[in-house]
């Protein structure tokens, strides 16, 4: 539509300079082609009937000859700048839509180069970054490679140590302490002693409870029901967990 618009401005432009009304073109024709005899009326010396009359009698015969020569001149030249204007359009036209054709070629090859340049860093960055995820990737493995590498003593060790600190931290840690090491000891010498019988023979019995209350909520050991055949009684049985026997082996 911008582009129509350019070159109807354009086309009148130059039709507005090259057209020529056909009446003035003839006009002009006719003062150019008949110079002598308008250079004889207005500037000889003699008398305006005498030029008149000498014009009537020397150009007696070419009156219509005069006239019409002019007038197909006039025509003549009115095609030919018809002509002139209608190649100089169609030049012109040609020479625009060469010239946008360039101009979007030009463009087309700028967007493509930038596109290019875009992409080549896009790959460059994907790249990079691939990069980097794998050597977090390496880095994860290294460490839990060596998260892995822990001796289970090691959390025994942990375990027992905050079991003394929770034990330290109560009003009768004395007592606690003394019957963790009882029940330690029980244990070493009897792993399937049952959990009456410690109470039984221990020295602190409230605290010796208390102590089995603790170390259930710690996980570190289990009582669960089981019949005595030889006493026909239900006892509660002690399971250890696998840090309470590591302990038992640190003592």
């Amino acid at each position: 539509m911008e582009e129509n618009k350019v070159l109807e401005n354009l086309s009148k432009s130059v039709t507005e300079r090259l057209k020529i009304p056909i009446i003035v073109t003839y006009i002009s024709v006719l003062i150019v082609y008949n110079w002598d005899i308008l250079f004889y009326l207005f500037f000889d010396n003699d008398s305006a009937s005498k030029r008149i009359e000498t014009i009537k009698k020397i150009y007696e015969g070419q009156y219509f000859e005069r006239v019409s020569v002019c007038l197909i001149i006039a025509v003549v030249l009115i095609v030919l700048f018809t002509v002139l204007n209608t190649l100089l359009n169609v030049t012109l036209k040609w020479f625009y839509r060469k010239d946008k054709e360039t101009s979007s070629e030009i463009e087309n090859f700028e967007k493509i180069d930038s596109l290019t340049t875009q992409l080549s860093k896009s790959v460059e960055e994907v790249k990079e970054l691939k990069k980097q995820v794998l050597n977090l990737q390496n880095i994860n493995q290294n460490l839990a490679d060596k998260n892995l590498d822990i001796n289970i003593e090691d959390i025994s060790r942990k375990d027992y140590n905050r079991l003394l600190s929770y034990l330290n931290n109560k009003e009768d840690k004395e007592k606690l302490r003394y019957s963790l090491k009882e029940l330690i000891q029980n244990l070493k010498d009897d792993l399937n002693i049952n959990f009456e019988t410690i109470i039984e023979q221990a020295t602190y019995s409230h605290q010796m409870q208390e102590l089995f209350d603790i170390l259930k909520s710690r996980n570190l050991i289990d009582l669960k029901r089981a019949y005595v055949p030889n006493s026909d009684r239900y006892v509660n049985k002690i399971f250890l967990s696998k840090s309470f026997e590591d302990i038992l082996k640190l003592q």
